[in-house]
């Protein structure tokens, strides 16, 4: 399965033909409009073709309060006055892809999210990073990073990145002591979250704060693992969880299977690769959803979200065959629903244009700094009193 994040991916063939065989057991979806679009969202220039006029409309006129068409105006009012301030749910992005379209629908999350005060802080926080050569002045000898990798690294991480080389390597490189952590490569949800637990409690009297980063598959580990498994003691000794794509309330593509007939091909592969059916399924949304639901961590842990959110036009080579199949859902990064990825009393970073593959990004390595840089400095300069953690 394509499980991972600020890593490089491989070509489909190499992981699993299960999502190579979606786009031919679930028929070809219908093609989607390419219309060009120009325009910025909280000062990021946004440049690529949406599926709808509105969404066009939206980013290039409506977002910068130029309002010259009072019939698309009126319709986007209408839905800011239904929302209020409102992250919108799950089922509220379905309808209004429904409604508008799924990039419109996109674009509004994103808007969304960033009118959140602490949240437009951060990303302000972020970019300032990114995009100037800023030092940190907080040292970073008291922290400890805990990388949790995503699904399968052991088998393809060396040609993949998936093994967490390159992010390790900037991380020594930024003075932060790291290590790996060692999950089961095709494990599910609660063996992961066991083995980690192990991690956190092994460094937990290390005298260092330990920072989690995990991606994709990792995330509903790390949540499961964060919700009432350590003593007070070890809680205190998470300083922060930085959710990267996390799947956290599962995959819809892993529910898609277990109706007949995709659940043959579903259990073919599975046979074939030699994996355990019920760890896979312990990442589907039937599962992931209901664990989601009564899981609680520590309010005082620091969580924040990376959460690439793509425009039609901005899908990687890895996600064109899954995104079409979710998009009758909403908004998606290809592998999960873009709500599903947030955790719950965190703040965000919107990558806009980014799906779930964040590796195909080309300045991904710049990101990886620049996140390390505002995570220190965030913690170090205890903007968390004010906005969460």
């Amino acid at each position: 399965m394509r499980f991972g994040l600020l890593v490089r991916e491989p070509s489909p063939p190499t992981i699993s033909i299960v999502f190579l065989l979606a786009s031919i057991v679930l028929g070809a979806c219908s093609s989607v409009p390419t219309i060009p679009a120009n325009g910025k969202l909280y000062g990021e220039h946004v440049s690529t073709t949406v599926d709808s006029e509105i969404a066009r409309y939206y980013l290039e006129n409506y977002l910068k309060g130029n309002n010259r068409n009072k019939e698309m105006d009126k319709r986007i009012l209408q839905l800011y006055n239904q929302s209020k301030q409102s992250i919108p749910s799950r089922e509220a992005l379905k309808v209004i892809s429904q409604n508008y379209s799924v990039d419109f629908a996109s674009l509004f999350l994103a808007d969304r999210l960033l009118s959140i005060d602490c949240n437009k802080k951060l990303n302000k926080h972020f970019l300032h990073h990114l995009n100037n050569r800023t030092t940190v002045n907080y040292d970073t000898s008291s922290y400890l990073v805990l990388f949790v990798p995503g699904w399968d690294y052991a088998e393809i991480g060396h040609l993949t990145g998936a093994d967490f080389a390159k992010p390790r390597k900037l991380a020594t490189e930024f003075g932060l002591e790291n290590y790996f952590v060692e999950l089961p490569p095709t494990g599910g949800v609660v063996e992961n979250a066991e083995v980690l637990s192990e991690y956190i409690s092994r460094h937990s009297h290390s005298g260092k704060e330990i920072l989690l980063v995990g991606a994709s598959s990792a995330g509903p580990a790390i949540h499961l693992a964060l919700s009432n498994r350590f003593t007070k003691n070890e809680q205190n000794d998470i300083k922060a969880w930085l959710n990267i794509g996390g799947i956290l309330q599962g995959s819809p593509i892993i529910d898609r299977y277990q109706t007949w007939p995709r659940r043959l091909f579903f259990n073919l592969v599975v046979w074939y690769k030699g994996w355990d059916k019920e760890e896979i399924l312990s990442m589907s949304t039937n599962q992931s959803r209901k664990r989601f639901s009564r899981l609680q961590i520590d309010p005082d842990i620091l969580v924040i979200n990376y959460l690439g959110i793509p425009l039609s036009g901005q899908i990687s080579r890895y996600s064109r065959d899954n995104y079409p199949l979710l998009r009758a859902d909403g908004p998606n990064d290809g592998l999960t629903l873009l709500t599903d990825a947030i955790a719950p009393d965190s703040l965000t970073i919107v990558a806009l244009g980014s799906d779930h593959f964040f590796a195909e990004d080309p300045r991904i390595d710049e990101k990886t700094v620049a996140l390390m840089k505002l995570l220190i400095s965030y913690l170090g300069n205890d903007m968390t009193a004010d906005c969460g953690g």
